[in-house]
């Protein structure tokens, strides 16, 4: 007598399959967790600074506009554009997470290089046509 034909243990109520189960679901939750984690870190830190996006639109009128984004936590301040040399365009403080569109002065859209400085020149980006 004593034994539990069902697999069970009078101490543990469970039967052993149904444990291993469970701790098979736990590992499989905590490893999703994990490379959702390690996804959403390596996109942000890929997509992290200041980004230049050239936008060009055809049509019956032709536009540019170059789109900066600081994709950062951190504020950056006295941001400078300068198309190709053309005079250096001041924009200002960019907070976090923040866009601003901005087209070369006089409608110019014959530029081949976009300088952008920011913090003082310590942060440049450069984004060649």
């Amino acid at each position: 007598m004593g034994r539990w034909d069902d697999g069970r243990s009078p101490e543990d109520g469970r039967s052993g399959k149904k444990r291993n189960l469970l701790k098979l679901i736990r590992r499989i939750i905590f490893v999703g967790f994990a490379v959702v984690a390690a996804v959403v870190l390596f996109v942000y830190f890929s997509t992290a600074g200041l980004n230049i996006e050239i936008i060009q639109r055809g049509g019956p009128v032709e536009t540019i506009s170059v789109k900066l984004s600081n994709n950062n936590f951190n504020s950056i301040n006295n941001v400078t554009v300068q198309f190709d040399n053309d005079p250096i365009q001041p924009l200002g403080n960019m907070g976090p997470f923040a866009s601003i569109f901005i087209s070369p002065d006089g409608g110019d859209s014959d530029f081949r290089k976009v300088v952008v400085k920011a913090n003082n020149g310590q942060i440049e980006a450069i984004k060649n046509r």
